[in-house]
């Protein structure tokens, strides 16, 4: 079949990776994709990286700055001025604080402008998981096998969860790996059984019969 190079580059998947050039067509990927994944997409190299190195080795830099404080460094050595950032493409729950001296080597310019509004800009809750609307695999098993060498014990994440945070939009919804530490609280652990029981019911409205076997086992 032939297949023209314009619809090839409609079908194209980029990497969202810091650095990444790499584009695949979709009927090329493992497994194949009909259409493009909803947010974030890596690459398997981006994957590894991500799951290795942690997701901040992804991120494509400060993307704003949210708060600022001052802190009391030990052994009397003065008062270190701090900022709190949040990164291009990542969720609230990565921000991080980040000392003047280096923002001002990462994002000058973002420095310049918050010091002129000094308005905090955030809030904690929008750090705090609300609901799971998707489930991924984070490789298939074929390349897993090619990039941990066929080992799977020191890799504990096989996964990514599509979250919507609190207090924000669905369209703030980022994928999270599933061996975050905010994954693994009672609260989270809600909203993972949550979106298994919602996922049955979508599967037995589908398919009658399935539900018909459900009730008379029930009876």
């Amino acid at each position: 079949m032939f297949v023209s190079a314009a619809s090839l580059v409609e079908r194209s998947l980029c990497c969202d990776g810091e650095g990444c050039k790499k584009s695949y067509h979709l009927n090329c990927l493992d497994p194949p994709l009909k259409s493009v994944p909803i947010g974030v997409w890596h690459c398997v190299c981006c994957v590894k990286k991500k799951v290795e190195s942690g997701v901040h080795s992804l991120s494509r830099g400060v993307g704003s700055i949210l708060d600022a404080k001052e802190v009391e460094l030990a052994d009397s050595e003065g008062v270190q001025k701090q900022y709190l950032v949040k990164y291009r493409c990542l969720a609230h729950v990565h921000n991080r604080w980040i000392p003047e001296s280096q923002l001002l080597l990462e994002a000058p310019v973002l420095v310049g402008k918050f010091k002129k509004n000094q308005v905090v800009r955030w809030k904690p809750e929008w750090a705090v998981p609300q609901r799971l609307l998707r489930k991924r695999l984070l490789m298939s098993p074929k390349q897993r096998a090619e990039y941990l060498g066929g080992s799977h014990s020191d890799i504990l994440c096989h996964f990514e969860w599509f979250l919507k945070w609190s207090g924000l939009g669905y369209d703030d919804a980022t994928w999270e790996l599933e061996n975050e530490p905010f994954l693994r609280s009672p609260e989270a652990l809600k909203l993972i059984k949550d979106y298994e029981c919602r996922l049955e019911k979508a599967k037995m409205a589908s398919d009658p019969t399935k539900a018909e076997k459900v009730g008379q086992i029930l009876l």
